[in-house]
């Protein structure tokens, strides 16, 4: 398998101070503009499937890609979401736990989508509180594994339109299970990770490449 981990267009959220920031937002014209550049650079790669998150950023990502022409099966993943869940505020001043998109409100923005039967009408966080860092460690774990048992053994292209601390999280435990998720830096919006899954390891193969994109659209520092 190889395995490209992207990054969500630039969203509202991205380009705002912390305290002005929502708990599912839109994504913002430069985000849409960077998703039509990934969709050119996609189409050469002919990708079977786009794994995405629930969230509004990530579908709306999905969303520019097949409309600018890649055929590929989108499917909506409940536990691909950004680390912490669904939730009202930022950084420390954490607040209540909102529901996410529902069933319905997914397939508006994604029609095509193959979604998650984990996922009902009351929105795919539900409210719960704010998920702690080792039960992100837990889930990311689980998302790898499913990863390997859908598409380990066929050689196919898949691509992943997540989120950076997850998609951190997740190469963390790829590569070295003991590794600082951090160690591998701020990754840019729309940003290309790329890993090869030959059946029993994964490889690194290139890291956040931007190369689609020109340097105006180069967005995303995270600190």
């Amino acid at each position: 398998m190889q395995l490209y981990l992207i990054r969500h267009a630039e969203s509202e959220n991205n380009a705002r101070p912390a305290y002005q920031r929502v708990d599912d937002p839109l994504l913002t014209a430069v985000g849409r503009l960077q998703a039509t550049a990934l969709a050119g650079w996609l189409r050469s790669l002919h990708p079977e499937v786009v794994v995405t998150s629930p969230f509004r950023r990530t579908l709306q990502t999905c969303r520019l890609v097949i409309d600018a022409g890649v055929e590929a099966k989108p499917l909506v993943w409940h536990e691909a979401f950004e680390r912490g869940g669904c939730f009202s505020g930022q950084l420390r001043e954490v607040g209540e736990g909102r529901p996410g998109l529902g069933r319905a409100s997914i397939l508006r923005e994604l029609p095509e989508a193959k979604i998650d039967e984990s996922i009902s009408e009351a929105g795919w966080w539900a409210g719960r509180a704010k998920e702690t860092d080792a039960e992100t460690e837990s889930r990311a774990t689980r998302v790898i594994r499913r990863f390997v048992d859908h598409f380990g053994d066929h050689g196919q292209r898949v691509v992943a339109v997540l989120h950076a601390d997850f998609i951190r999280t997740m190469l963390a435990q790829m590569l070295h299970p003991s590794a600082d998720a951090h160690q591998f830096g701020p990754l840019r919006n729309t940003g290309i990770t790329k890993v090869d899954f030959d059946g029993q390891r994964w490889r690194l193969d290139w890291l956040n490449s931007v190369s689609h994109l020109p340097p105006k659209l180069i967005t995303g520092v995270e600190w």
